[in-house]
């Protein structure tokens, strides 16, 4: 999340006006993130968020995504899963437009980040991911994966500048990780961003699940690895939030041996996935430095799963 539209109140207030949510008495522009524009506002009885898609920044948002993202949202409500209700207007839309921008408004999630992840964190982590990719077969829509590996060539060609010595490095580990790709594994909708900054906790447990706008179908162990690598690795990989993230999931949906088998690779793909995009944010002009994230990270991370095997630790004795 971040916010590129300035607004001021007078001109808030006609995002609100086909709402009936009161009077709004406070805005203010929410920094985390990179893709969207979010401001957290108040109403007398409402606490929400608005977002406003920037499809012009990152280009990574379109309109049909929106529409899958939304229904998504609305089918896991139904199913008890927690992630924060898209509210209707008065015309009983969900997503609506203002000067050429398309927008919605999210009830607020009154609940914490993590800033210090423990074990518990990732033990309600990995049932929480199980749970949104078992409740999710039932969901009928698909989406396919933007940020595939087929989608890798083309953004180093058109999108990335790369010297001789990067480009070199990461045509191979390219080509290493398509050759080793599976072609069949347990799949089904996938979060695809579930870093610690769309997760929010209240007394111990997980009461909100945000950024459902990258969700699509993929390998259910791939969205896996994203977590592994976004909550589990400190310089190195932390096992003992592996073996609690893990022994979480296994709680809800059993992992696989075969799945087993391909997690080093799926841990260098999510690495290699998460350095493009920061890569190409880091030299697109239009986000502010601010909002930028290192790349290193998980180039770091990269060259770490290409050297260290995890598959042993998923063996509970």
């Amino acid at each position: 999340m971040a916010y590129y539209t300035k607004i001021n109140k007078a001109e808030f207030k006609k995002y609100l006006a086909n709402y009936s949510l009161g009077n709004m008495y406070y805005f203010k522009g929410i920094h985390e993130g990179i893709e969207n524009t979010n401001y957290f506002f108040r109403t007398k009885s409402h606490k929400s968020v608005l977002t406003i898609y920037e499809n012009k920044i990152t280009e990574r948002i379109k309109g049909k995504n929106l529409i899958f993202f939304i229904d998504l949202v609305n089918f896991l409500r139904k199913e008890k899963f927690p992630c924060p209700k898209i509210l209707y207007n008065n015309n009983n839309k969900q997503l609506n437009s203002y000067k050429n921008k398309q927008f919605t408004i999210i009830d607020f999630v009154n609940g914490k980040i993590a800033k210090k992840i423990n074990f518990q964190h990732c033990y309600k982590l990995g049932r929480t991911l199980a749970t949104l990719h078992v409740k999710s077969l039932k969901f009928k829509k698909k989406r396919k994966n933007d940020f595939s590996l087929n989608e890798w060539d083309k953004l180093i060609k058109k999108k990335i500048k790369l010297s001789k010595n990067e480009s070199f490095f990461l045509k191979k580990e390219i080509k290493y990780i398509k050759k080793n790709w599976p072609k069949k594994l347990p799949s089904g909708i996938i979060h695809g961003d579930l870093f610690p900054d769309n997760v929010f906790f209240k007394d111990n447990k997980i009461v909100g699940i945000i950024d459902l706008s990258n969700a699509c179908n993929d390998f259910f162990c791939y969205d896996l690895s994203i977590c592994i690598n976004s909550w589990c690795y400190e310089n190195k990989l932390n096992i003992d939030r592996l073996k609690n993230l893990i022994k979480g999931y296994n709680s809800v949906r059993k992992l696989k041996t075969q799945e087993i088998s391909y997690l080093n690779l799926f841990l260098r793909a999510s690495s290699l996935r998460f350095y493009l995009s920061r890569l190409m944010d880091s030299q697109n002009k239009k986000i502010p430095k601010k909002y930028k994230k290192n790349p290193k990270e998980y180039l770091n991370k990269l060259k770490y799963f290409q050297s260290n095997g995890v598959n042993n630790y998923f063996y509970e004795k």
